[in-house]
C-alpha cells in the first residue's frame, strides 16, 4: 500500500471518527442533555485544530487548500450572520428566546458553510448534491415512514393507509428526485432546488408561534441542503470528476 493510499485510509478514519462524534452529540443533545453539545464541537472543529497545531498530518496539499478555502468561506458567512443578528437586536431590541439558540445558529451556519464548501471542492457540485440530498432524504424517509407504520390501521382503513404512503413518498421526493437528476441536468436541478428552498422558507416562516431563533435555526438545518446544492448546481454545466 503506497503513501497516498495510507493517507487516504487515515483521512477516511479521521472523517469517520469526527462524523460519529457529531452524530452522537446530536442524538445525546436532543434525547439526553444539552451539555453533550461538546461532542459536536469536538467532531466538527477538533480535526482542524489538530491539523493546524501539526498534531495531525492526514491531508495532501489539495485537501489542505480545500479546507482552508472552506474556512474562509465559513468566516465570511458566519461573520455576516453575526452582524445581521446584532443589527436585528438594535432594530427590535433584546431578542426573545433562549440566547443559546442564537449562538447555536451562528455555529451551525459556520460549520455547514465550511462543510459544504469543502465537499463541493472535493467532489464537485453534482456528486455533492446527490450525496447530501440522498443522506438527508434517507433520514427524512426513516422519520416519515416510522411514524406512518406506528400509527397505521391497514385493516380498518386500507385506502387511508395507501394515501398516507403516497403522502410519505411525496414528502421525500424533493430529496431523491434532484439527487438522481443532479449529474444529468445540473442547472435545471439547481433551479428546482432553489424553488423548493423558497417554498420551504415561506412555509416555515408562516407556521406556528416558535421563537425567531428557533425558526431561523430550523430553516438553516432544512434549507441549506437545498439552497446550497441549488446555487452550486446553477454554476455548472457538466459533472465535476471529483475525488473518490
Amino acid at each position: 500500500m503506497n503513501e497516498l493510499s495510507l493517507r487516504s485510509l487515515f483521512t477516511s478514519r479521521v472523517a469517520l471518527i469526527a462524523g460519529l462524534l457529531v452524530v452522537s452529540g446530536v442524538v445525546l443533545y436532543v434525547l439526553v442533555s444539552k451539555p453533550f453539545l461538546v461532542l459536536i464541537g469536538l467532531g466538527a472543529f477538533g480535526p482542524g485544530i489538530f491539523r493546524e497545531l501539526g498534531w495531525l498530518r492526514d491531508q495532501d496539499e489539495f485537501q489542505v487548500q480545500t479546507t482552508r478555502r472552506a474556512g474562509y468561506h465559513a468566516y465570511l458567512t458566519g461573520g455576516l450572520v453575526t452582524v445581521l443578528v446584532l443589527s436585528l437586536m438594535e432594530v427590535r431590541g433584546p431578542l426573545t428566546g433562549d440566547a443559546s439558540e442564537w449562538i447555536l445558529l451562528v455555529l451551525v451556519v459556520l460549520w455547514m458553510t465550511w462543510l459544504f464548501s469543502s465537499v463541493m471542492a472535493f467532489w464537485g457540485a453534482p456528486r455533492t448534491a446527490a450525496r447530501v440530498l440522498s443522506t438527508f432524504g434517507l433520514f427524512w424517509a426513516v422519520f416519515v415512514f416510522t411514524d406512518l407504520i406506528s400509527s397505521a390501521d391497514i385493516g380498518g382503513d386500507p385506502m387511508g393507509f395507501v394515501l398516507r404512503i403516497a403522502a410519505g413518498c411525496a414528502a421525500v421526493a424533493p430529496f431523491f428526485v434532484p439527487a438522481f437528476t443532479a449529474a444529468r441536468w445540473p442547472r435545471a436541478t439547481g433551479a428546482g432546488l432553489l424553488v423548493v428552498a423558497l417554498a420551504l422558507a415561506v412555509l416555515l416562516a408562516s407556521g406556528g408561534n416558535l421563537p425567531l431563533a428557533t425558526q431561523l435555526l430550523t430553516m438553516t438545518l432544512l434549507l441549506v441542503p437545498f439552497a446550497g446544492s441549488g446555487i452550486a448546481l446553477l454554476k455548472t454545466d457538466h459533472p465535476h470528476p471529483g475525488r473518490g
